[in-house]
């Protein structure tokens, strides 16, 4: 986080000190059981006023039992919670409100209440807790939330139904309502996997805000580059237990390793050449008044895009993948035309894309595995007009096995399994035929450095015949995976080069403009 001026508040609290004062959270000895299961053995760990501490851990750590446990979900199995240095025995979720602690969930939508206002979902817990008014109006309402929209400085349409709002728009009523109640522990549990860059931004001014108003924050996530700029410490849950604490400036390699225990971590790669052009773009625009970009992509490689906030990312993926009509210019699939009317069309063409928004665009609540593997291949699993049940069934239990999906087989919830268990099955569910072009956008997001480390060895595999593109905003994750890496700023193409001629730092200088970009005339030479 950017230094303070000494007059300024995060000088008031280092004065105040988190770090000579006792702790706010202090947890002692915490454990947790389900049946033969120890999700939690003996959990220490402490949080200070004004601090910003990170929870890292791959899926199955006990990250999520741990908050449970915090946020007064599940009644620890033994140990100790202290709150201001009293000990305290949640049995209810609101004991731990009563306490000061908040939580706001992964899944962005479980924090509001469809079919409401935004009104009423600020006062969610006034309206609906036990000895509420037995008479609430819609004015009244409304007064009372733009008393607490006027104390947290909110810009929201009180009176939109909540589900018109974007993800992060109803992410931010789901933080106001609990910070209505003036927590001191705001917990944080990946609350980026489902934001687009722009609203991530956001959120990172917002926490940073919590912390001049001495809010603790407990920030829950996979990304190194979010704890590294938001953490002041960070905490790593390997198998339930607390494995190492790590301060500032944080090594992400220690880290990793602290995550992985055992497992090795392969970042280190070859950049491939490639060989013959499976994509060409020519003179096409990013933004309509953009400037105009040509580059390809080959058999045998993977293309990292990337590119700060408003870059036009998302707007290049789009075209090619058919989500949006093509501003100007022309595209190539194995020197065919190709001029996408809508997805379907560009499936039928051969190019297909695992979207960003896993939650909203990818899966379907209480939906089977096996439906989700099978969704966009259905007629590899129909004979003579019908479906092919176990044909279905068995190519989910490939999937499973083959990208070591943490699951009850097939037939279990997609809710059941966690967000990189997920991503794995809907990435994996891809890799079983030979597309002509297979597009990835953000599809590390939201999940471990194991799961990222499997899904990138099985793309390196499969781009041995496909040509992978894949969009990242962390520069980190571009030149762990790619062979090439193309950068956008503005809508324009400023860089092109191989991965291993790039660090993380000179990635980010170049996508900030404090590098000067090639000429235009060395962007195309390096396409050709």
């Amino acid at each position: 986080m950017s230094s303070q001026s000494s007059d300024g508040p995060d000088e008031a609290l280092a004065s105040s000190g988190p770090n000579d004062a006792p702790p706010l959270i202090a947890i002692e000895g915490l454990t947790k059981t389900f049946g033969a299961t120890r999700a939690l053995r003996g959990v220490s760990f402490d949080i200070r006023r004004g601090e910003t501490l990170g929870l890292l851990g791959a899926n199955g750590a006990g990250k999520s039992t741990l908050i449970k446990a915090l946020a007064g979900i599940h009644r620890p199995t033994s140990g100790v919670m202290r709150v201001d240095g009293r000990a305290c025995d949640f049995r209810f979720p609101s004991d731990a409100r009563d306490a000061g602690i908040a939580t706001v969930h992964q899944n962005i939508d479980d924090g509001v209440v469809f079919g409401m206002t935004v009104a009423e979902n600020l006062l969610l817990d006034e309206i609906a807790t036990t000895g509420a008014p037995p008479f609430v109006t819609q004015r009244s309402i409304l007064a009372r939330a733009r008393a607490v929209q006027q104390r947290l400085d909110l810009d929201l349409p009180l009176e939109s139904p909540v589900e018109n709002l974007s993800p992060s728009a109803r992410q931010e009523v789901a933080i106001a309502r609990e910070l209505a109640k003036n927590p001191k522990l705001l917990i944080l549990d990946e609350p980026t996997s489902t934001l687009s860059e722009r609203e991530a931004e956001k959120l990172y001014e917002a926490v940073a805000e919590f912390r001049t108003r001495g809010i603790a924050i407990l920030f829950i996530s996979h990304s190194m580059s979010e704890v590294k700029r938001l953490c002041d410490r960070a905490v790593v849950l390997r198998d339930g237990r607390i494995v190492s604490t790590h301060g500032t400036p944080m090594d992400t390699e220690e880290i990793a390793n602290s995550i992985l225990g055992d497992l090795v971590l392969r970042v280190d790669h070859e950049s491939r050449k490639g060989h013959g052009s499976a994509f060409q773009a020519t003179a096409l625009r990013a933004m309509p008044h953009g400037p105009e970009i040509s580059f390809d992509i080959r058999r045998g490689e993977i293309l990292g895009l990337t590119g700060l906030i408003g870059a036009g990312k998302s707007e290049l993926l789009e075209q090619i993948c058919g989500h949006r009509r093509i501003v100007s210019g022309k595209m190539a699939v194995e020197g065919a035309d190709f001029r996408p009317r809508d997805v379907a069309d560009a499936m039928e063409e051969g190019v297909v894309m695992v979207p960003e928004q896993r939650a909203l665009q990818s899966i379907f609540p209480g939906e089977p595995l096996w439906k989700h593997c099978s969704i966009g291949l259905l007629s590899a699993f129909e004979a003579g007009g019908f479906m092919q049940r176990r044909r279905e069934i068995a190519f989910t239990e490939d999937v499973i096995r083959d990208f070591r999906v943490v699951a009850d087989g097939p037939r279990a919830v997609i809710e059941s399994l966690s967000g990189g268990n997920q991503q794995k099955l809907l990435v994996g569910r891809w890799l079983s035929r030979g597309w002509k072009l297979l597009v990835l956008d953000e599809p590390f997001r939201g999940i471990d450095i194991g799961a990222r480390g499997l899904i990138c060895d099985a793309l390196r595999a499969y781009s041995e015949e496909v040509p992978v593109l894949i969009c990242s905003s962390d520069p980190e994750e571009v030149i762990e995976v790619a062979d090439r890496v193309m950068i956008m700023v503005e809508g324009g193409i400023v860089h092109i080069a191989a991965s291993n001629e790039l660090s993380v730092e000179n990635l980010a200088s170049i996508m900030a403009g404090a590098v000067a970009a090639p000429t235009e005339t060395k962007v195309e030479a390096v396409c050709e």
